[in-house]
């Protein structure tokens, strides 16, 4: 946020540092020496005058809970005299709020208080209280959300993190006497740490478990602590609960006097009793229960039903609705007869956690001859058995320690979490991560924090699975989702709502399903466990290291099958990390042990849920958030997101998970076949470590300059051997995961970035994969090709091939007739035949089209063959079209030809222009690097200077380029590499004047932000997705310190980020008209697919989509974003002098000037996207 509430850390130094109770120096900018508009400014703490912080230093020690919150009481009040008719609600939260951030900054400075301390009492109110006055003003928080805002202070929210959860573990085990005595206990003790919304908010779980346990009397208690104690309303599902207790109470109570004294208490709490069970946070059956009990007893009966707004707020989509839903039936010609059976096989995988894969039979390592796979079996299951055993009695020892030692995370018993489940579960658990740890490479050594935190997460999930199975929620979400299945197979009913619109209709007509995220728990708890846990395995889980030789076994040569070690980073300090002992992975490889994966990790059988909110949607069971959250990512701030200006978003992500998939069978048996022959590196399949052959050895004749020589060449090889291993085992996984998947249909979970771009959810195996991975995918739905649909099927393979870049699209279909006995030679022998399929740029996708033509031209009839290939259009230099559709850049454009242009070859030939002229004037670098400038040397560069690329990463492109050209001076390759990059860029932005000075501005932009501001880049997609740039310094461990945004990513990145966003939104916008009309899409982010017999209509689409998008005024709407943003931000603070703030008010406001390209030429341009 730009309103970046800033976290008093250490001292009021701090404080000093950022406002100074707002009082800074009258700034000026020097104008620059060059001809653009380039406003750099210099950092707030040069301005800063020194003189103001030479006062005298009086120290004054306070109480904490007296003198200083006197302070930020009366400074408070003094505050909030202008609104003296504000409700008394509001006053008492952000009192609370406004003592809690005191108390913090005097445990802080320990206890001390200068003569500054008003003025960082001030930093409170500028940025924090006035804010969520306004807030509260708009209706936009209640008390149990506000504290959200306030995450920076870390304490205090890693306590409510903790404390929730800790409250959850008790109510599982039935601790509620327990639970309740230590929260009152924590509250009395700790009360500075914890708001009263925080307190409140474990009070109102506690309710909750007391009432599953018909303890009305104490549930009675919690409501008047929270209204009487706390001076809070509770909430209207504190008195849902009620309900609950006095139907589950075993006393004899008079449940009409109960009831009446719960309506009363309810109004005189200003909550309207019409709206209990509107959206319950019980389950189904305890809702039924509560209604029976309302009914029986003559009880409130007027309930309002909740509705969820169904339109959208975005006009962009709304224009979409205006043309009718066509007949969709994304399953048609499917044989879905088992898809109970694969729903509930999904269930109990993601119930499981973990899915075994069994892996094709491959070696990377030479194997032993003398042992057989049945030895290494066999040995495994030996030393697991042993293992088992010697890790359950550790476990046991471990826990009576933890008891005697009382062991506290965050003022919370860390025992509980240890003993939540069964022993076995936890050992169970530790043998899963060994068996995972012996699928590491002898050279991979991963951050152990990583690993603990990763073995934390497992005993979580462990416990939320049996935790949502007893209080209900996997039962009610089983319900609803049996009635989702239906209606995808269901067109009629495909046409009156979408997935989105489905789920709440159904939640709106009685089903439910609520999941509470207070369960998951906080990291410190997660790292903790896995911790002890890690620590369990390495000093246990040994072996022989003679194990292989059962005859010569020494006693003494017992080794950890894990160990620790810390080693040295150039980015971080020494990190601890974990190693493998070799020989384990060699056991484990030998035996062709099966592959455990995260049920996450794969992709599904049965049709994703659908999103609906941002913590809704994906997998089964696994909990999904729409975002793959960065580090510091401010969750909260999407949550807080109206949920309408979402809708686009989820749309789309639903429409593109509904597609069914298929594996092509012909492709994994090639693929098969050459791994495991080897492999083969010309086909992008790793080979095995005999085609390194042995490591070089010195010997003691040689001299000490060849065994340097010797060590460099055996250090090489090495490296070359471990990372020629993870190509190899991510190979082994995704065509072991392609042969599980067999005969089966299977759906990709869809997610985003945080720039709104789309990922599926499974890592190892999807179609943003390599070469390989999209031709080893079809679409389960097929399609007749029609007489289009054929000459596309022919376009599509001389596309794949590269050799017709440059072609127009008749030559291409002529191209394909011509050389149609290559194709099917091709597909019928691909490893034995004339292999013109490996001549092709996508070697793997081509022989899927060659196999797809041939079968389509032998069919009785290829234009009624039914095709699942996916076809291709891919976007062209698309990050240029976007800068050239901004800025009108005719340039930029791709307008209407016969021919496509080539922006690579244009900019290659202005490339080979300037050196020529160098080598005229008899620059030497020049004359060496004449003739070796070609397509593929410029390419990269081009496509990622639209998304922000610097002179050092054009550079490592180009190097990486010329060190393949065998031809090209060795000697010379770096010194060319940077003269030839620096051509490329001068060439670019010679071309594409437009696009750079939009790049500039918003470079400008974000400086402005980043550094005057001290806050993050964020701006509003066209679809109404929020972006946020959470780059920040790095910071300490175990040190608070505040988040200081990093300049250098957030300027560089938002021209590039920003890019993202637009392409994303087109591609949205694209998937949703597809889904309108029927059609079957996906995409890989600027490259969407189709059937073939649809390609022309989604060209259409596409086109029409990327003209409404850049119709809108984008930039004029971003520059008003950011101004409305920064005068919120000046309006607190009053930062700047007026003459500073119209200077930075004339870079934000600039207007870019547009060129004369005609947007809606983009129509007819056959090569937009081809």
């Amino acid at each position: 946020m730009f309103a970046k509430f800033i976290n008093v850390q250490h001292s009021n130094h701090i404080a000093k540092q950022i406002l100074q109770n707002g009082h800074l120096i009258n700034r000026t900018v020097q104008s620059s020496s060059q001809s653009r508009t380039n406003l750099r400014v210099l950092k707030l703490l040069d301005d800063i005058q020194n003189q103001k912080y030479n006062q005298k230093n009086k120290k004054t020690k306070v109480k904490k809970s007296d003198t200083l919150k006197n302070v930020i009481e009366k400074k408070f009040n003094n505050n909030n005299n202008k609104t003296k008719n504000d409700d008394k609600k509001n006053s008492i939260a952000m009192e609370t709020i406004a003592i809690r951030s005191c108390d913090n900054l005097a445990k802080m400075n320990n206890n001390y208080v200068d003569d500054d301390v008003n003025k960082s009492i001030d930093i409170f109110e500028e940025l924090g209280l006035n804010n969520v006055d306004n807030l509260i003003e708009n209706g936009a928080y209640n008390w149990r959300d506000m504290d959200e805002d306030y995450e920076i202070y870390e304490d205090a929210f890693m306590t409510k993190k903790n404390l929730l959860s800790f409250i959850h573990v008790c109510l599982y085990n039935d601790q509620l006497s327990e639970v309740h005595s230590f929260l009152m206990e924590f509250v009395d003790k700790f009360s500075n740490s914890l708001s009263s919304t925080d307190i409140a908010t474990c009070c109102e779980l506690l309710i909750k478990g007391m009432a599953r346990k018909g303890s009305a009397d104490n549930v009675h208690d919690l409501i008047t602590f929270i209204s009487d104690k706390l001076k809070l309303k509770p909430s209207i599902h504190s008195y849902e609960c009620y309900l609950l207790a006095l139907c589950k109470q075993i006393n004899n109570v008079d449940n009409q006097d109960a009831l009446n004294f719960i309506i009363e208490d309810m109004k005189r709490n200003g909550l309207n009793p019409d709206y209990l069970l509107q959206r319950p946070i019980l389950n189904s059956k305890e809702v039924k229960m509560i209604r029976t009990f309302l009914m029986e007893n003559g009880g409130h009966q007027k309930f309002h039903k909740f509705y969820h707004p169904r339109r959208y707020n975005n006009q962009l989509v709304e224009k979409l609705l205006q043309t009718e839903q066509k007949y969709y039936d994304p399953f048609e010609g499917i044989d879905l007869s088992r898809l109970d059976e694969y729903v509930e096989q999904q269930f109990n995988i993601e119930m499981n956690s973990m899915v075994k894969v069994e892996p094709i039979e491959a070696r990377f390592h030479d194997s032993d001859q003398s042992k057989s796979e049945t030895f290494y079996k066999e040995l495994i299951t030996k030393l697991e058995n042993d293992w088992q055993q010697s890790l359950l009695i550790s476990y046991q020892n471990y826990l009576k320690n933890l008891k005697q030692k009382h062991k506290r995370l965050s003022g919370i018993p860390f025992i509980h979490y240890m003993t939540i489940l069964e022993p076995e579960i936890y050992v169970n658990v530790m043998l899963e991560e060994i068996r995972k740890c012996a699928s590491f490479s002898e050279h991979y050594s991963p951050f152990s924090g990583q690993l603990f935190e990763a073995l934390g997460r497992k005993v979580m999930q462990q416990y939320l699975l049996r935790s949502n199975m007893i209080d209900g929620t996997i039962d009610d979400f089983k319900e609803c989702y049996k009635q989702y299945v239906k209606y995808t197979l269901d067109p009629e009913m495909i046409c009156q709502y979408n997935p989105r619109e489905y789920w709440q209709h159904l939640i709106e007509n009685g089903y439910h399903y609520h999941f509470d995220e207070t369960k998951y728990w906080p990291n410190n708890v997660l790292k903790e466990i896995g911790k002890d846990l890690y620590e369990i395995i390495t000093s246990e889980a040994k072996f022989n290291s003679d194990i292989l030789n059962m005859d010569e076994l020494q006693p003494y040569s017992i080794q950890p099958v894990i160990s620790f070690f810390y080693k040295k980073h150039e980015t971080v300090k020494t990190k601890k990390e974990v190693r493998v002992n070799p020989l384990l992975i060699k056991i484990y490889e030998g035996a062709g042990s099966d592959i455990y994966f995260e049920s996450e990790r794969l992709p599904m059988l049965c049709p994703p849920v659908p999103w609906i909110n941002v913590n809704f949607g994906g997998n089964l069971l696994v909990h999904n958030f729409l975002v793959r959250l960065p580090l510091y990512y401010p969750k909260h701030h999407l949550k807080r997101t109206p949920i309408q200006q979402l809708y686009p978003t989820f749309d789309s992500l639903n429409a593109l998970s509904l597609c069914p998939w298929k594996i092509n069978d012909r492709i994994l048996d090639v693929a098969i076949d050459v791994f495991k022959n080897n492999g083969n590196i010309d086909l992008d399949i790793p080979v095995s470590l005999s085609y390194f052959g042995p490591l070089p050895r010195s010997s003691c004749e040689m001299s000490r300059k060849e065994r340097a020589v010797i060590y460099y060449k055996r250090k090489l090889q090495k490296k070359e051997q471990a990372e020629m291993y993870s190509l190899w085992v991510d190979c082994l996984y995704k065509l072991s995961i392609g042969n599980s998947l067999r005969n089966k249909y299977f759906w990709f979970p869809i997610n985003t970035d945080f720039r709104s771009r789309v990922y599926p959810i499974p890592p190892n195996f999807n179609h943003l994969g390599n070469d390989l991975s999209r031709a080893l995918l079809l679409f389960g739905k097929g399609k007749p090709l029609g007489e289009k649909g054929l000459q596309w099927l022919k376009i599509h393979l001389i596309n794949l091939t590269g050799l017709k870049k440059r072609c127009s699209v008749k030559e291409r279909l002529e191209y394909a007739d011509e050389i149609i006995d290559l194709i099917m030679d091709s597909a019928d022998n691909p490893l034995n035949g004339q292999k013109w399929w490996m001549s092709s740029d996508e070697k793997w996708q081509t022989l899927a089209c060659c196999i797809e033509l041939t079968n389509a031209l032998r069919s009785p009839d290829p234009h009624a063959y039914v095709s699942h290939m996916p076809i291709h259009q891919d976007g062209s230099c698309n990050g240029l079209q976007h800068y050239a559709a901004l800025g009108r850049d005719i340039l930029g454009a791709n307008l209407p030809s016969e021919y496509p242009q080539d922006v690579y070859s244009d900019v290659a030939a202005l490339v080979e222009a300037e050196i020529e002229k160098d080598s005229a004037n008899g620059v030497e670098i020049a004359n060496i690097v004449k003739g070796f400038i070609t397509r593929k040397i410029v390419k990269q560069t081009v496509m990622t200077y639209v998304y922000g690329v610097t002179k050092y990463g054009a550079k490592l492109q180009v190097l990486k380029r010329l060190k393949e050209d065998s031809h090209f001076p060795e000697s010379h390759k770096v010194t060319a590499s940077v003269y030839i990059s620096e051509k490329i860029l001068f060439s670019i932005r010679k071309m594409f004047t437009q696009t750079r000075i939009i790049q500039e501005w918003l470079t400008d932009c974000a400086q402005i932000i980043s550094t005057d501001y001290n806050s993050t880049v964020e701006w509003i997609t066209p679809l109404g997705f929020p972006v946020i740039q959470s780059y920040y310094k790095n910071r300490r461990k175990n040190t608070p310190t505040i988040l200081i945004p990093n300049v250098m990513k957030q300027k560089n990145a938002f021209p590039a980020n920003f890019i993202h966003s637009l392409d994303s939104s087109h591609m949205m916008l694209t998937s949703l008209e597809c889904h309108r009309h029927g059609m079957t899409f996906s995409s890989v982010h600027d490259c969407y697919w189709t059937h073939a017999s649809e390609i022309d209509q989604m060209n259409y689409f596409c086109r029409k989509q990327f003209v409404a998008l850049h119709s809108e005024p984008i930039l004029d709407n971003l520059a008003r974003f950011l101004r409305k943003k920064l005068e919120l931000y000046d309006k607190n603070h009053k930062r700047f002098s007026a003459e500073y703030d119209e200077l930075i008010n004339q870079v934000v406001d600039r207007r870019i000037p547009k060129g004369e390209f005609e947007l809606n030429s983009v129509m007819d341009s056959v090569y937009f996207f081809s």
